[in-house]
């Protein structure tokens, strides 16, 4: 059963269509998961916010 499925020698071109366009959409589909979990993973980092002028103290005068 399995090689039928995998025996692409008799396809029409029908067939190698709709196989390309769902190989696009799954291919499509794992980039875009991978782009969302690399920003979320981006925005749970902290920002290093450096202490620039840490003796200057605010004069309220």
């Amino acid at each position: 059963m399995l090689s039928d499925l995998i025996d692409a020698s008799g396809w029409s071109h029908e067939q190698w269509l709709a196989a390309s366009i769902l190989a696009f959409i799954a291919i499509t589909l794992c980039v875009v998961m991978a782009r969302v979990l690399k920003l979320i993973r981006m925005s749970r980092k902290t920002v290093y916010r450096p202490n620039l002028r840490p003796l200057r103290r605010h004069r309220s005068e």
